[in-house]
């Protein structure tokens, strides 16, 4: 009884088996696989030989460091219209802890983007084996990234909410106080006498 239901189990697992082992046969610059199904499926990774590699990488530090600029420029556009609405004040000199505050939260939502954008290219740059959807992914990653931080052009992104935000903080209130002084009594005949 023992043997039978040995050989039932293993003649199970084989035939489980048989239908789902994938053949994988590595060559010096692709990668085959075969299943050994009815379908009789072939498939072809080809991951990037050493140039295409380089290319690939490269072609993702460039959109990389482009979106970097665009971050920095767009920085720097919003630094300069907070210290240019904060100079042309009457009360500049007081304003200035508050423009050195609205340049922090300008550069504090600008910092993480780009060190997650450096981080990434870096990332992307150590992959043992790059294909050119891996690349494709990557420029779709640092796409929807710009997106988040510039906007769409029909969307404004987290760079200029924050510009504008403290555009509206750092505005100039005057308040204009008005007293009126009461005139003393005028002195009547009642009071001559």
């Amino acid at each position: 009884m023992f043997t039978i239901l040995t050989t039932w189990i293993s003649e199970r697992i084989i035939t489980v088996t048989a239908v789902s082992v994938l053949t994988v046969a590595a060559v010096p610059t692709t990668l085959i696989i075969v299943s050994h199904d009815d379908h009789n499926t072939i498939a072809v990774i080809q991951p990037a030989d050493e140039h295409s590699k380089v290319v690939l990488v490269s072609a993702v530090k460039k959109a990389g460091d482009d979106l970097i600029t665009r971050l920095n420029t767009s920085e720097s556009s919003c630094t300069t219209q907070v210290t240019q609405a904060v100079s042309t004040s009457t009360v500049s000199a007081k304003l200035q802890p508050q423009l050195t505050k609205a340049k922090s939260e300008i550069h504090s939502s600008v910092a993480p983007i780009v060190a997650a954008i450096k981080s990434d290219e870096n990332r992307f740059a150590d992959l043992k084996f790059v294909t050119p959807q891996d690349e494709e992914n990557e420029l779709a990653e640092l796409n929807t990234i710009a997106i988040i931080a510039l906007g769409d052009g029909h969307s404004t992104g987290t760079i200029t909410v924050t510009c504008q935000t403290v555009l509206i903080t750092i505005t100039e209130t005057i308040q204009i106080t008005v007293s009126q002084q009461t005139p003393p009594p005028c002195k009547t005949e009642a009071d001559a006498d």
